[in-house]
Order: C-alpha cells, then structure tokens, then sequence
C-alpha cells in the first residue's frame, strides 16, 4: 500500500512537472481530437491571440483564422490526419482577439490510439509574425536592390566578391554563377583602398567620387557610397557598396566649365581662365624666375572685318587662335583676350632674350598669309610685353604695361613687338 502512495506521489510530481514546463514555455502548446477541436491550450495562448484557453477549448483552429487561410489550411490538416503524418512547420495567418493578423508556424504529431486509428493532434504555435515581417522587409529590399539601376556589390574584408545585382553584372561583363575575383579590381580603386574604405571602418560610411571600369575598358565616372557592416561586437563583416553613374552629369559639367572658361568660337582659354592661370602660376613660381604676358593685337582686323563680313572675320579668328597653338610649347598658355586680342603666358622665363625669341617667332608666323576658301590674307599682328613681377604684381598692371607696348608698336608701324 506504501508503495502504491510513493508512485502515486512520483507520478502526480511528475505530471507538476510537465504541466510547469508546458505552460511557461514561449510557445503555446495544444492537443486537438480527430475533428479538429480543441481538447487542451496551454496559457501562452493568451499572450499570442489574445484568448484565455478556456475560450478556445471546443473550438477548432480554422474559428481562429479568415475565411480564405481556413479554406486553405483546411486540406492540409485533412490530409495529414488521414495519412497519420506528423504536421511540420506550417505556416498559417490566424486572427488576434484584437482583430489583427499574427503568423503561427505549427507542428504537431498524431495520437494513435490502441487500434491504430488517429485520434487527434498534439503539437505547438510558435508566433513567427516578427521573423515574417523582417523576411518580408528583406525580401522588399533585395526585390529593390535586385531592380536597382545602380551598381551594387558587397565584398568580404580580403577584398574576395560576395555579391554583384543585376546592373552591376552588365556594367562588367559577369555571369551571376560565375563571379570572377578580379571583378572587383574594376571598381575597387585607389581612392576606395585608401580613402573610401578606411574611412568606412572608422566611421561606418564613406562618400565620395570613384570610377567602374566596364568590360571594354571604358571608365565610368560613379558617386559611390561605401558602407562597413559590423557584428555587434564590432568586426567588420562584410562591405557594401553603391554606385551611381554620373556620366551625364559630368559632361554637363564640362558643358558648363568650358561655356565658363573657353571662348566658343576658337577654344581658347577666355579671360577668366587668364586670370586664374596667372594667379596659378605666380603663386607656384621660383624666386629665380620671372613670368612674361605678350599681349597681341591683329593689324587692320577692322578694316577687314568691315570689308569683308564677320564671317571672314571669325574665320580669320580661328585661323590665328591654331597659328597661336602651334607657337607655344606645352608649358605655355594662350587665350583670346577678347575681339583681336590675344594673350600668350611664358612660365620660368631667366632671361629678356627667351621672351624676345618667342615673341619674334610669333611676329614671323603671321608674316605668311592667311589662306582659306581660295583667299590669301595678309594678317600681321603687334605684340607688346610685360613681366611679372618687374612690371606689375596682378593681371591688371601687366595688362596695362603690355598694352601701351603694343601700341605704340602699332604707332610705329605695326607687324613688331616691344617691351618698354
């Protein structure tokens, strides 16, 4: 009899013990009969829809859900009870007492009874509302990324390619399945190894101007964003990186510079360029070196101008703007100062002599005529000269010094060129 009490003890114990663990647990557990109905909900059932299990005993799983999920859910329930087949994972929408939607992954094993025969369910929800949504925000993103017309790769800290979306793999000439490591040597530059990426581990992003090199070679200009993904204790994972192709912003830009600084009919350098050469220059320049501006006017333009049209004119404009290009060395600027007028910059210049030969060479340049559209001119030019800094220390003063030069040349003559 004493030992009958002990077992009876032990197993009541024990069945404390189960029901302790079964309603503390996060995942709400339930046994259902053959019909579906609820016989048993544990207590986590109240925290996940929102019903005490008193509510939901004699009431089946599809009460809980939409019509549609019930008639979806339904076969499949059928169908494992029939076939006395565990339930694994299924994923199915219930309704919360509150009306709103909670994802419940369910699993459940049959109960066979003696005869073999399924007599129901007992299994356990787990609420998976959260996971779903986070894999439905990532899926959102990947669905953006995958779309974006913009370059997107990530690479791991050895610089090896993790990832490349569409546009990144047309923009290099790779196939998804076989992803080449030299890849990313083609947008991996300088200036993202030595800037952009380690900026990036330090302050989590870098922004910046970079370069993609396609699979022709072509270069395209990108403004590229590098992101350093780091776990929660602070190792770099992986990087990221996003391009945008600024092609067309970049021609717009030269657009805009050379309407800014060139002048349109001969691609000279205009005056503002003039200006901001010579401040460039003077500020870089040597003690032991000087700098000469030869200011250059063409004889009888007007005349001819008048005579003749504008048009002849600008054409007789942008014969003398390549006659002037094909006078200076590389080191030397040239620009059109405005109507007739044109500037010539000598750099390092050491002696009187080096700017008396240049402008001498000029003067004998002009000398030949001007030949286009079966027409032979006779254009000389009058050069006067100025030097930085003996004749003046900013543009205005040289200009001032070389154009009284060059016209008392023109008084005297013309087709010469003198320094006061």
């Amino acid at each position: 009899m004493e030992d009958r009490d002990n077992n009876n003890v032990g197993i009541r114990a024990d069945e404390e013990r189960y029901r302790m663990l079964v309603e503390h647990v996060s995942d709400w557990i339930w046994e259902v009969d053959e019909n579906g109905v609820y016989t048993y909900a544990s207590p986590r059932i109240l925290d996940i829809l929102g019903y005490p299990p008193s509510e939901v005993i004699g009431k089946t799983p599809f009460d809980l859900m939409e019509p549609e999920e019930a008639k979806r859910i339904a076969p499949v329930f059928e169908y494992h009870l029939s076939n006395k087949l565990p339930i694994k994972s299924l994923e199915n929408i219930n309704l919360h007492r509150d009306g709103y939607e909670v994802i419940l992954e369910t699993s459940g094993s049959p109960i066979i009874n003696d005869e073999g025969r399924c007599i129901g369910y007992r299994g356990i929800d787990r609420d998976i509302t959260l996971r779903k949504q986070s894999e439905r925000r990532q899926q959102q993103l990947l669905d953006i990324i995958e779309a974006s017309p913009d370059f997107i790769a990530t690479i791991d800290t050895t610089g090896k390619s993790l990832y490349y979306n569409p546009a990144a793999r047309r923009m290099l000439g790779i196939q998804e399945e076989t992803l080449k490591e030299e890849a990313s040597l083609r947008w991996v530059t300088d200036i993202i190894k030595t800037e952009g990426i380690p900026i990036a581990i330090e302050k989590g992003h870098w922004k910046g101007e970079s370069t993609i090199q396609r699979k022709d070679g072509e270069e395209i200009p990108v403004s590229q964003m590098i992101v350093a993904h780091k776990s929660d204790n602070g190792v770099i994972e992986f990087i990221s990186t996003i391009a945008h192709d600024i092609t067309e912003r970049k021609e717009l830009e030269k657009v805009v510079y050379n309407q800014a600084y060139y002048d349109t009919l001969t691609n000279l350098p205009n005056r503002r360029s003039l200006q901001e050469k010579l401040i460039s220059i003077t500020n870089h320049l040597s003690e032991d070196s000087k700098v000469a501006v030869l200011f250059m006017d063409l004889d009888n333009f007007k005349t001819i101008n008048d005579n003749l049209g504008h048009e002849v004119g600008d054409q007789i404009l942008a014969i003398t703007a390549n006659k002037l290009r094909n006078c200076v060395e590389n080191s030397e600027f040239v620009c059109r100062y405005g109507g007739d007028e044109f500037i010539i910059i000598l750099e390092n210049i050491h002696t009187e002599s080096e700017i008396l030969e240049k402008a001498n060479s000029i003067v004998k340049t002009f000398q030949e005529p001007f030949l286009f559209q079966g027409h032979s001119l006779h254009v000389t030019g009058s050069i006067g000269i100025s030097v930085y800094p003996d004749d003046g220390l900013n543009l205005a003063e040289l200009m001032k010094k070389a154009d009284n030069a060059m016209y008392q040349i023109k008084r005297e003559g013309k087709n010469n060129f003198l320094r006061e």
